[in-house]
């Protein structure tokens, strides 16, 4: 066909992508690549799921139309070079002269880099109506999945903003929420977890097709480098076959000089972007390779200008200094949304020419990559997972995430011994020698994060995302690595059966009992007492601290049946009565604070609470200023910022946006933040009885140095002494404590350059460091400033308390293990101590 009888991006919207201050739609963008797919033999339209505010989610299949004739045919291909246990090198090489190229490309996932949302449209038309030698080349060779947008509703979102704001001195502002409906920038640290259904749809995309090569487009800082592509800088993920880094690297500097020689300037390699996070990478642990770029900003898609001399440093180059890895520096001057389209294109058109003229030598990598995985050179042989645990429905949920990346998962039909310990039926074996070994291996093991230093002697040189990423260690799951070979009665689980609760028979002659060691019961508490039941937590001996106790009265019994069969918790009958100690439980009001520094915390926090049901009303600065709020609410939550945030609204640095120099003003309603009317209203609050949580940062609104009794020990202590920029830490527990009722003695929290505090006086620990090597996975410089110190206080305030949590308890929506402490904190809000009566209750 020719372009003539294909519509362009120009005729659909009225302008060319890239032109100032206009932006297409996700209305737009779907209307268009659904006349595509009309117009166009080469190019196949699918929604494949909704987003999480019920957008279509939309993949476009681009190739040669014989050869989207045959799909089944080529992903069986790729299918069958994924896994060489069933496939022998004669059968691959066969397969290999016959397979295309699988390359999957990401637009968007980052909805302020909103450039590629609009580049996407430029090249979907471009691959579905050129007759250039290069694009039938890649027709005929690969075989492009394309996600138009990583995130829909942030699109829409920004492109909303954008217009509303356009003419105004707020022109090119970033929206003052986050851009998932949940996790904002964090869409792209959601990896494992998956979460959102916006990268549960991708990964099934990817476990499906076993794409060879994935590109990611995203942007980075105005003052930064016009193009980043890899090699990457160190740490490189040690799991991360070497094949595929030697791949990456070499496509990289390829693209790069593509790029370059179409004259533009500017172009890093081997710059600020290190390769160690599983939470930001799935590809390449599942055998593909990941090629990343990064465009500087504009002002969304407002012009700006960058003299030369403002032009910034970071990890690898000076935009100002010619190097080997920046050999040709940008002159600076006016930069614009055509000119970050214009990039991204010449970066598009070089990788996908690369992977039609390198077709079979990807397929040859991929197959061996898949058999080094399968056969490979150094244990452990397996990973087993207890079925006994504190908390069994977090196994289930730890073998869940791994099968749902695709990993291969048995469970044992009875009992065996592995590595010289028996282990129950029903526990979980993780073979490593599967084709997504190096996933199952990145997520289950502890991580040793190199110490790399800015230059010898000097200050940590910052990891790119986080140092500790052990998924059991959040899960509060006990694994095993095992290096001998051994045999075990199992099965290969198709899927992850559920926990199931039930209400066990038997005269309950006061109520029932429901352990809290589970996020689950909490919920289910929750839950319960919004309905009005009620409730205790038993205090006393004989029970577990915090023991949930739901004494006999009238309709409880269908209550109970509900809560067990929709959280899958087990309540017992009480046989006796149950008396002593107690405190009466009833469902508390939660305000969770919004900031209009938006908190990636507040949205995760939000994500939990919707999830499982808990109740809370977002409050924004005026609400707070207008006072009266121990009529309102029980408990306030500040999620994580830091206090200027808080306070006065000034936000701090970030990455992927525009240059802080150049960047736009939000409109006034959206200024400030509590200001001095505000935290006098949270003052009233407490000290009128209200609890204030505090999570990591946001505590620097309390833990001050005119405090007297609760101070933060890090104020002041430098990170070439102190740094801890992501890392699973050990803490010791006071479990009597009702914040921490339900918790094991030792509990595996997440740091991340966090608080951690002094208290006196009045001021309680409830959990603390008690060594001066706390570390469990990741990084740690200076443990000895956490010795002794607490990471979560309860500090009494007139008649209320500050709950203060050295890190965030709800950290990306994987740290199950901590979450019970901001429920309980929750719970303790409206909780009032009590004496059990020995009566038997009221009947069912």
């Amino acid at each position: 066909m020719l372009s003539a009888q294909i519509t362009s991006p120009e005729q659909a919207f009225g302008f060319k992508p890239g032109t100032d201050r206009k932006l297409a739609d996700w209305k737009d963008l779907t209307s268009y690549y659904q006349t595509l797919a009309k117009q166009s033999d080469r190019l196949r339209y699918q929604e494949i799921g909704k987003t999480m505010e019920g957008r279509p989610f939309v993949l476009l299949t681009v190739s040669a139309p014989e050869n989207l004739a045959h799909l089944a045919e080529y992903k069986e291909i790729n299918t069958k070079l994924s896994d060489p246990r069933t496939t022998s090198p004669e059968e691959a090489k066969s397969l290999i002269a016959k397979g295309k190229t699988v390359m999957i490309i990401t637009f968007n996932i980052h909805s302020t880099e909103i450039a590629s949302s609009q580049t996407a449209a430029e090249f979907a038309y471009r691959m579905a109506s050129s007759n250039d030698p290069d694009v039938l080349t890649t027709l005929k060779n690969v075989i492009l999945l394309l996600v138009p947008s990583q995130n829909p509703d942030g699109e829409q979102l920004v492109v909303d903003w954008y217009k509303k704001t356009l003419g105004t001195p707020s022109e090119g502002s970033n929206p003052p929420v986050l851009y998932a409906k949940y996790v904002g920038h964090d869409d792209n640290r959601d990896w494992v977890g998956l979460t959102q259904n916006e990268t549960m749809h991708t990964a099934r995309v990817i476990n499906e097709w076993h794409p060879e090569i994935l590109y990611d487009l995203h942007q980075q800082g105005a003052d930064a480098p016009r193009l980043f592509l890899p090699p990457w800088v160190d740490p490189i993920d040690p799991n991360v076959d070497p094949l595929l880094v030697y791949s990456m690297n070499a496509l990289g500097m390829r693209t790069a000089h593509d790029v370059a020689a179409t004259g533009k300037t500017g172009v890093l390699t081997h710059g600020v972007y290190d390769f160690w996070s599983p939470l930001r990478d799935y590809i390449s642990l599942h055998n593909g390779l990941r090629i990343l770029t990064e465009s500087a900003s504009a002002n969304l898609a407002t012009p700006i200008e960058v003299p030369f001399e403002k032009l910034g440093t970071g990890i690898g180059y000076d935009a100002k200094v010619a190097a080997w890895n920046y050999p040709d520096p940008w002159k600076g001057g006016t930069w614009r949304l055509g000119d970050i389209v214009a990039y991204q294109m010449d970066a598009l058109e070089s990788l996908t020419k690369s992977a039609a003229i390198d077709r079979e030598s990807f397929l040859k990598d991929f197959y061996k990559v898949s058999d080094n995985a399968v056969h490979p050179a150094a244990g452990p042989y397996a990973y087993v997972i207890s079925s006994e645990q504190t908390d069994p429905a977090m196994a289930v949920k730890l073998a869940k995430t791994l099968h749902d990346a695709g990993v291969e998962v048995q469970q044992a039909t009875s009992s065996f011994e592995a590595g010289g310990k028996s282990y129950p039926a029903g526990s979980y074996i993780v073979s490593l020698s599967q084709p997504y070994r190096n996933f199952a291996k990145t997520v289950l093991e502890r991580q040793k994060y190199p110490d790399i230093r800015e230059y010898p002697g000097g200050p940590p040189q910052r990891p790119y995302d986080v140092t500790g990423t052990t998924v059991p260690l959040f899960y509060g799951v006990e694994v095993a690595a095992v290096e001998e070979k051994f045999t075990a009665p199992a099965k290969q689980l198709d899927t992850i059966a559920p926990i199931v609760g039930h209400v066990e028979s038997g005269a309950a002659k006061s109520g029932y009992l429901l352990e809290n060691t589970s996020n689950s019961s909490l919920y289910a508490l929750f839950a319960l007492t919004g309905e009005g039941v009620k409730a205790y937590r038993l205090t006393g001996t004989g029970y577990t601290p915090g023991t949930i106790f739901i004494p006999n009265q009238p309709g409880v019994s269908a209550k109970l049946e509900a809560a067990a069969k929709k959280f899958a918790v087990t309540f017992k009958p009480a046989k006796g009565a149950v008396t002593g100690t107690a405190l009466e439980v009833k469902a508390p009001r939660v305000g969770l604070y919004k900031s209009w520094v938006a908190a990636l915390d507040e949205g995760w926090t939000r994500f939990i609470f919707d999830s499982n049901g808990v109740p809370y009303k977002t409050i924004v600065n005026a609400d707070i200023k207008k006072g009266n709020l121990n009529a309102q609410f029980d408990a306030i939550i500040l999620p994580d910022n830091p206090p200027g945030a808080i306070l006065t609204g000034r936000a701090g640095g970030g990455r992927g946006g525009p240059d802080r120099l150049t960047y736009p003003p939000l409109p006034s309603e959206y200024l400030g933040g509590l200001g001095p009317d505000g935290a006098a209203a949270l003052k009233a609050f407490v000290e009128n009885g209200g609890t204030i949580i505090t999570n990591n940062k946001a505590a620097g609104v309390y833990a001050r140095k005119d405090n007297p009794t609760f101070t933060n020990a890090l104020e002041g202590v430098p990170p070439k002494e102190f740094y801890c920029p992501g890392s699973q830490l050990e803490v010791t527990v006071d479990t009597t404590n009702p914040i921490a009722f339900g918790s094991t003695p030792t509990v595996p929290i997440f740091f991340e350059t966090g608080p951690t505090f002094k208290v006196s006086g009045d001021a309680k620990s409830v959990a603390h460091y008690a060594s001066d090597k706390p570390l469990l996975s990741g990084w740690i410089l200076g443990g000895k400033y956490l010795d002794g110190t607490s990471a979560i206080a309860e500090v009494p305030t007139g008649k209320g308390r500050v709950i203060a949590f050295g890190f965030i308890p709800m950290y990306r929506g994987l740290s199950e293990a901590t979450y019970k402490f901001l429920l309980n904190a929750m719970l303790y809000s409206s909780s009032q101590p009590t004496t059990l009566p020995s009566s038997k209750g009221s009947g069912n």
